[in-house]
């Protein structure tokens, strides 16, 4: 029993925790020895109390037997005696069982003793590996949890990341559509302009070939109107002439009348009266000449004032007088040589007469044509004007067109200015935008390269939760072993205290 008693002082004495390594079980056991012996005596004090009870109940039911009856005594002497021989063989059966039992005891002692020591050893490094496995699951729950907070790290960021990819392609997207839409109104502005351009262009050329076609109209128009100035001039001219060979043949006549009064008064007032009437008339056409000529004086100043080109058709006029005057001199030459024939001076009269008639006829005719010329001259200053104004509106529109050209031609090259500072920024556009794809791209990467981090990391976590649950597998395992030892300790500490009991009822006896 010393043995016993120092090795679960030992047991006691150990520094593990009772909960893990059954300490208090042990101590338990060793405070129950006592225990145990003492309820194994309470029960045979009860049994031969039992027994004495019922002893001291049949003597005195005895005693009462013997006030009553004397004759039931020798049969409660008889029950009394089989009562303690009973007890004497159960005592010795009992003696013998405990003997028995000390004997396996005594045997069983150091192997027990042994198996001890050695489940105390396998105890404490089964404790140690429980210690160490702690540590470990410790640690690992402490990597586990560095990973989870760095996995919701990566998370957040992916999540950032991709937040802040989406929010740069919609930008992005956003900035490329109005590109788009501003590229489209400045090519739409860049058609209409060259259109408006073009149309430009074409009035332009409408209105050069308008006014080439308007100064080739002036310029015949001008190659006319000098044509008929001049043809004008040439009448003015004639009919000078026609007035001065006029004049010449009234002082002709005057001679002719003075020269042939003489000759013949019949003759003379026949013919003299005849010419007189033709003088009178002649007179009253002279008149009427004058008067025209007074007309186209006034005309010709009117004329003048217009324009000096009427100037020429009066010399045409004096011109064609002068031809006249060339023909009355030959005329006076005529009658010069008639002079010397004045027999046939009424004859060569008639013929002056005639002549004087063509003259008129001639006169009349010039003056008609004289005042169809004034009428075309009048008529031709009218399209002139026209042709001025209409010329003074073309260089109006021609000046207009040309300043609209100008306008255009300055708007043509802003826009092509504009036109090329919108290519140089299309240009640096494409180049952010190829940058901006370089930058989503490394993103892309980076993102994949963090997804692929966060795989692996759930690879070693559900690696680490593996190894987790089978620690946690080795464990329950380990503490079946111990719960089985913890068993064995509990049956054998029964036993020991239950051979404890017999030999110390051993030692009564």
């Amino acid at each position: 029993m010393s043995k016993t008693s120092s090795t679960f002082g030992k047991q006691a004495g150990l520094k593990s925790s009772p909960k893990y390594l059954g300490g208090s079980y042990l101590t338990e056991v060793q405070q129950s020895l006592p225990t145990m012996s003492t309820k194994k005596t309470t029960k045979t004090s009860n049994s031969l109390r039992k027994s004495t009870g019922s002893l001291a109940a049949s003597l005195g039911g005895s005693g009462n037997i013997k006030t009553q009856k004397s004759s039931t005594l020798e049969n409660i002497e008889g029950e009394y005696i089989k009562n303690l021989q009973q007890q004497i063989y159960f005592l010795e059966l009992e003696s013998n069982y405990l003997r028995e039992q000390v004997k396996k005891a005594t045997e069983m002692h150091p192997k027990m003793t042994a198996e001890a020591e050695r489940m105390l050893a396998k105890l404490r490094q089964l404790q140690l590996e429980i210690d160490d496995l702690q540590l470990e699951v410790k640690r690992k729950d402490t990597d586990l949890a560095l990973m989870n907070t760095e996995k919701e790290k990566l998370m957040e960021r992916l999540r950032d990341e991709e937040a802040s990819r989406t929010r740069d392609k919609r930008m992005l997207m956003d900035e490329i559509v109005q590109l788009k839409k501003d590229k489209d109104v400045m090519e739409r502005e860049i058609s209409k302009r060259d259109s408006q351009l073009m149309d430009a262009k074409g009035e332009l050329d409408k209105s050069s070939t308008a006014l080439k076609n308007a100064d080739l109209k002036m310029e015949t128009i001008r190659t006319q109107l000098e044509q008929r100035i001049e043809a004008h001039n040439l009448a003015q001219i004639t009919l000078d002439e026609k007035r001065s060979e006029l004049l010449s043949m009234e002082t002709q006549l005057r001679e002719v009348e003075d020269k042939y009064y003489n000759q013949s008064l019949q003759i003379q007032d026949k013919v003299s009266s005849e010419l007189k009437e033709e003088i009178q008339l002649l007179r009253q056409k002279l008149k009427e000449t004058e008067m025209a000529a007074d007309q186209d004086r006034f005309l010709k100043v009117k004329l003048s004032e217009d324009s000096t080109n009427l100037a020429r058709e009066n010399a045409a006029l004096n011109q064609q007088m002068i031809d006249l005057k060339k023909q009355l001199e030959r005329e006076k030459a005529y009658r010069e040589a008639t002079e010397s024939r004045q027999n046939q001076s009424i004859s060569e009269y008639v013929q002056i007469k005639d002549r004087e008639k063509e003259a008129r006829f001639e006169l009349q005719h010039s003056q008609e044509a004289l005042k169809r010329e004034q009428d075309k001259v009048k008529s031709l200053m009218e399209q002139l004007s026209k042709y001025e104004s209409v010329s003074t509106t073309r260089d109006l529109e021609l000046n207009t067109s040309r300043s609209r050209v100008a306008e255009l031609e300055s708007l043509h090259s802003s826009v092509d200015k504009e036109n090329m500072q919108l290519r140089k920024d299309k240009v640096l556009l494409v180049d952010h935008v190829s940058e901006l794809q370089r930058k989503l791209e490394q993103k892309d990467q980076e993102i994949v390269l963090l997804r692929s981090q966060v795989q692996t990391m759930e690879v070693r976590l559900k690696d680490l939760e593996h190894l987790n649950s089978l620690e946690s597998t080795v464990q329950s395992q380990k503490w079946e072993e111990f719960e089985k030892l913890a068993e064995n300790m509990r049956t054998l500490s029964h036993s020991m205290a239950h051979s404890s009991v017999s030999k110390s009822r051993v030692m009564q006896y």
